[in-house]
């Protein structure tokens, strides 16, 4: 029985320790931070700012509120996402003239319904601007089939029916909470405000507060 010592028993922990301490410095790929993946360019970035320009003339909020430089909630994306699924070449198409080119001259909204036969920009602007004022999504050809219905067919018994209600849904609860109709209405829903406490006991602001950009020196109240 080969009788261990002490020392021994020290020596030899600490020149294992050396030896895997050694391998470490050795081996560098785990001590030395590795490059970071590329992240892929959005493909649609070009468009997606293009579709904020249009959603401005749409809904004729200003360009900053719709898309502020800090935008954690990215309404734009999500809804140029849900148009761009809806009809991607509708959207190319209405972007394509409302941006125009060096060789064509933008149009406005106005023309652009005029050269359209089909109804098609007619019908995916109309959803575009309801994404953006009720935070939900609804169909082009919901729309349409909805808007040749007869009037006749409305009773005030049946106003929650399906058969009247155009079917639509909320893009999300983010979406929702931040929909322009709260600001156009200076109100806020139910549950959820970013309005300072006590608010409710002060004249709210007036529309262009909430609709356009802030003024760096906010106009001073008359005194008269």
């Amino acid at each position: 029985m080969t009788e261990i010592s002490r020392r021994g028993l020290i020596t030899g922990a600490t020149a294992a320790a050396t030896a895997a301490f050694g391998s470490m410095l050795i081996s560098p790929s785990p001590l030395f931070a590795q490059p970071s993946p590329k992240v892929a360019a959005d493909p649609d970035k070009d468009a997606k700012a293009q579709f904020a320009k249009l959603s401005e003339a749409l809904t004729g909020i200003d360009l900053s509120i719709l898309t502020p430089n800090v935008d954690p909630f990215g309404s734009n994306g999500e809804i140029y996402r849900r148009a761009k699924e809806a009809k991607a070449d509708t959207l190319r198409t209405i972007l394509d003239k409302f941006i125009g080119s060096a060789g064509t001259p933008a149009k406005t909204i106005t023309e652009i319904l005029a050269e359209d036969k089909d109804e098609s920009a007619k019908f995916l602007m109309r959803s575009i601007i309801l994404a953006w004022y009720l935070g939900a999504w609804y169909a082009p050809v919901d729309l349409k089939t909805n808007s040749y219905k007869p009037r006749n067919t409305y009773d005030s018994t049946r106003r929650y029916s399906r058969e009247v209600l155009i079917p639509g849904k909320v893009i999300s609860p983010n979406a929702y909470t931040n929909s322009m109709v709260w600001r156009v209405a200076q109100a806020h829903p139910m549950g959820y405000s970013n309005l300072q406490f006590g608010y409710w006991g002060q004249e709210p602001p007036v529309a262009e507060m909430f609709t356009k950009p802030l003024p760096l020196d906010p106009p001073k109240p008359d005194s008269k």
